[in-house]
């Protein structure tokens, strides 16, 4: 073997031990939000406990009740307190509100080496997690999932939080030819799909969520979980749509028949619900675009 090419394997091995065991490169979530969500998996947990605990930091309440009452919740009232949020949308969706506005400053920075626009990597979260919790819907797999199916999404790409300052430091950018998780491999060592596990894993969130981030590149052979099915599908059709990518930067879609049988759908439904499912998406972005951050 060259050795060049023995120097750059050497390279890769050294960032990736590095991005594993340094865990002060993973911004912990705040303190409170860690509470709250601990706090809303416990059955005993009453809506005024929620209020309770989140009655000093307002910004957090501000951005959540934002979001909230934009046109992709489609609420036929104002929602003005976090126990009316609670009332509405259970825990589940309440949940789902709090990671959202927590994790989306993550999610607004430069990712231009990805090929994002500015916000770009938040347009294109904001899609997936749309586009996952519409096919929940259209394939009747229960609220819980919906909301699990929804952070899934959001945070899908979390792990490129991790990568992209020693991306930007390799002065390379990805331009398609190569997957996205080969590029990341080739180029770092590491890719964001185990990144991606490692941020969530330490941020305690659900090993559900943590396996369907980790797993949502992966080749589809044989059964594949309905979970990672709903989130690449939706993956796949915001990249067909290219919310939040620079023009011509978005990655080939890739619709795997695989996905589509997890989900025990026709090609004829799954046209149907495609359709649908970008509808959800272009409202969601226009609804959620400025919030967060």
């Amino acid at each position: 073997m060259h050795p060049s090419t023995l120097g750059h394997l050497a390279q890769q091995e050294k960032t990736r031990r590095e991005i594993l065991h340094k865990s002060d490169l993973i911004p912990p979530l705040p303190d409170l939000v860690a509470v709250v969500l601990s706090a809303l998996n416990k059955q005993e947990t009453e809506p005024q406990d929620l209020e309770q605990l989140m009655q000093n930091d307002q910004v957090l309440v501000a951005k959540m009740l934002a979001m909230v009452n934009s046109p992709f919740y489609g609420m036929n009232r104002t929602i003005r307190t976090v126990r009316e949020a609670v009332m509405v949308l259970g825990f589940r969706g309440v949940r789902s509100l709090v990671l959202a506005t927590s994790t989306a400053k993550f999610l607004q920075r430069d990712y231009s080496c990805y090929g994002h626009g500015p916000k770009g990597l938040w347009l294109h979260a904001i899609c997936v997690a749309a586009g996952a919790k519409a096919l929940a819907r259209e394939c009747k797999l229960g609220a819980e999932a919906a909301e699990q199916l929804f952070v899934a999404g959001l945070l899908h790409d979390i792990g490129k939080m991790l990568l992209v300052n020693y991306l930007a430091d390799s002065g390379k950018r990805f331009d398609g030819v190569q997957s996205i998780t080969e590029f990341e491999r080739t180029t770092i060592g590491l890719d964001h799909t185990e990144a991606g596990a490692l941020v969530t894993a330490k941020w305690n969130l659900a090993s559900d969520i943590q396996e369907v981030i980790k797993a949502h590149h992966d080749a589809a052979n044989g059964s594949v979980a309905r979970a990672v099915a709903a989130v690449r599908l939706a993956d796949a059709v915001a990249h067909e749509i290219g919310v939040g990518y620079l023009p011509g930067k978005a990655p080939a879609a890739a619709i795997l028949p695989a996905d589509i049988a997890s989900l025990a759908l026709s090609n004829e439904a799954w046209s149907a619900v495609r359709d649908r499912m970008a509808a959800q998406m272009d409202e969601a972005t226009a609804a959620l675009a400025g919030l967060g951050g």
